[in-house]
């Protein structure tokens, strides 16, 4: 698109702060023996939105992206290198070949025309072929989740051959395709309904699913609650988990997705858009300072006032960051490597 969206600028700097949260979080945040509290459980439920925001609003770009095939390969290749170089300085998390949300942007690069031209196409179908996707993915999800593998950790970052490569590219990784491509496709969906003031649709037809979702979240956690269960967690026997994402994630993850952007919609600040602009350099460089310190608190004797503190000065300091960047080297970032490699082929 010729002109930018400033709310939509908003999004993407929202995303890439709550993904650099996320990984402050997993190496300087409280230990897992902390009480619970409710600023831990805003934070936890901030970060699990994190990763879903951040495909939505790249399947939100590439509904509007005239890229040809060749510009496609280069952009899947570039985010597949910049994955490695991601690993290697966070060793403290993935291993050098671990796939992450970088292989996932490039193998739904590489996959585009097979979920963004069915909006294309048939925009008066739009609604329908996303429904159509939303329900074969959660019902895959939830019949066949023993195929999303392992729910411990090292087992999903482990690359030990290029089959489990392969396995965890497409479904047992981190951010496999499978089920994650669910948001890239909602992103789709958002573009094709994008209108001359908001990019998001507010009608009952959209509206509708997100106070569904609202109830189901509230349902699922007072079942939880009268039941001595874990509501949400990374990974394990919770009503929501990320490591698989089962289905009731996703459909807790698609409503909070909604109403993020409904509310940076309607609130339309500038304050975030120098961020958004560089959200993806903001993503590969958060990586470095986090890699050379994250043993600080190795002894975990952090207290979590101490923690919460690091982790939100961090993600924060992002944003000033962003302003002078944009100020004094405003062609100095990865965005603008990316442009210019692609407008050569």
């Amino acid at each position: 698109m010729s002109k930018r969206i400033a709310h939509v600028d908003s999004i993407r700097a929202v995303a890439v702060l709550l993904m650099v949260m996320v990984h402050a979080a997993a190496t300087w945040g409280p230990s897992a023996n902390t009480q619970p509290s409710a600023l831990i459980y805003l934070v936890s439920g901030l970060g699990g939105l994190a990763a879903p925001l951040f495909v939505t609003i790249f399947g939100w770009g590439c509904f509007h992206s005239s890229a040809t095939a060749n510009q496609r390969y280069i952009r899947a290749a570039f985010l597949l290198v910049s994955q490695i170089a991601v690993n290697i300085f966070a060793p403290h998390l993935f291993e050098p070949l671990t796939p992450g949300v970088l292989t996932l942007f490039a193998i739904l690069t590489l996959t585009q025309p097979l979920w963004v031209n069915p909006f294309r196409m048939n925009p008066n179908k739009s609604s329908s072929t996303l429904w159509i996707w939303i329900f074969a993915i959660l019902t895959t999800v939830f019949f066949l989740s023993d195929l999303q593998g392992s729910s411990q950790w090292s087992d999903r970052v482990e690359v030990s051959s290029i089959i489990i490569l392969f396995k965890h590219l497409i479904i047992t990784g981190t951010y496999p395709l499978f089920p994650w491509i669910i948001f890239a496709v909602f992103g789709s969906w958002i573009a094709c309904k994008q209108e001359a003031e908001r990019t998001f649709p507010i009608s009952k037809k959209s509206v509708s699913p997100i106070i569904a979702g609202l109830l189901f979240c509230i349902t699922t956690l007072i079942y939880s609650e009268q039941n001595g269960l874990e509501w949400a967690a990374p990974s394990g026997n919770s009503i929501l988990t990320f490591f698989p994402s089962n289905a009731p994630f996703l459909i807790a993850a698609l409503t909070g997705v909604s109403l993020l952007w409904i509310i940076l919609q309607a609130y339309n600040t500038v304050l975030l858009n120098p961020l958004g602009k560089i959200s993806l350099s903001v993503y590969l460089l958060h990586f470095i300072p986090i890699g050379l310190f994250y043993n600080f608190d190795e002894t975990n004797d952090w207290s979590f006032s101490v923690s919460m503190i690091v982790v939100l000065v961090y993600t924060l300091l992002w944003i000033p960051i962003a302003h002078l960047w944009h100020r004094f080297a405003p062609k100095a970032n990865i965005e603008h490597v990316l442009s210019t490699l692609t407008k050569k082929v």
